[in-house]
């Protein structure tokens, strides 16, 4: 196993592994502080906030900053790459509009901020770190960016599985999960390297969570939801995400597929 690859395992692990403090700070939260739903959000937004800053240290680190763009905010390429995927979100927004106005102001705050810095922190760390150690790895390869971007976006759906031991219940829905994760893993790695600013994917990523990932907001605003509304699978609404997120991965191929090999390359070689 090359260098590259126990290097972005063994951050991995890592970064897992602080993720389970989530648990008992929200425990703590809901105990002394908060309601159980206001303790959520706010450990969440709590744990990811640290992980998005030692997500930065780490691209500093690893010499990446010129791979993400974040040497310069303002440099930027092909920014009409996400349209398409913003017509989405805008529909998907329309469609849980009703669940965003019987929010509490107070929520929906919270919502929104948690699920931007989930996306500042899953594109930190899975497209601004993950991803181009992989690319690094598999230089030799005749396709390094795209095999690059489909490994790395398994391991980053794959991960989602450790939402089995909140809903050990709910096996298809998790793995609907990881099917999505991966599909839009790989549309992220397409927006990353076209874009040539990790900026792109983050905007993307924190408005595809507020608009698709909506269902946990109303779960926490219906307090007499039943085991089969939160954990089983909602028909009508899986095959238009299903659409879209199989229209995404392709978006994503054909984005890599377009992507100027040794520019890439070379930018990682100077770091």
């Amino acid at each position: 196993m090359k260098k590259e690859i126990k290097i972005a395992i063994i951050i991995l692990i890592g970064f897992l592994s602080f993720l389970w403090i989530e648990k008992p700070l929200r425990e703590y939260l809901s105990l002394h502080l908060f309601e159980e739903k206001i303790a959520k959000q706010i450990s969440k937004i709590t744990i990811r906030t640290i992980l998005i800053i030692a997500s930065f240290v780490m691209i500093k680190k690893l010499r990446l900053i010129d791979f993400t763009g974040l040497n310069s905010w303002k440099t930027h390429r092909n920014i009409h790459a996400p349209v398409i995927a913003f017509v989405f979100i805008i529909f998907g927004i329309a469609a849980n509009w009703s669940t965003y106005k019987s929010a509490s102001i107070e929520l929906l705050f919270l919502y929104a901020i948690s699920v931007s810095v989930v996306g500042i922190f899953e594109e930190l760390f899975f497209r601004g770190a993950i991803f181009p150690l992989f690319i690094k790895s598999f230089e030799p390869t005749n396709k390094p960016i795209l095999i690059s971007a489909v490994l790395s976006s398994l391991m980053f759906g794959i991960v989602h599985f450790i939402n089995l031991f909140n809903q050990p219940e709910n096996i298809i829905g998790i793995t609907s999960q990881v099917f999505f994760a991966t599909s839009i893993g790989v549309f992220f790695c397409g927006l990353m390297v076209r874009t040539e600013n990790i900026l792109i994917p983050i905007i993307v990523h924190a408005l595809v969570n507020f608009s698709f990932g909506a269902g946990e907001l109303k779960q926490s605003i219906e307090e007499n939801s039943d085991i089969e509304k939160i954990t089983g699978i909602n028909w009508s609404s899986l095959v238009p995400t299903t659409i879209f997120f199989s229209f995404i991965f392709i978006g994503g191929m054909y984005m890599i597929l377009k992507t100027d090999k040794e520019k890439i390359l070379n930018t990682l070689k100077k770091e």
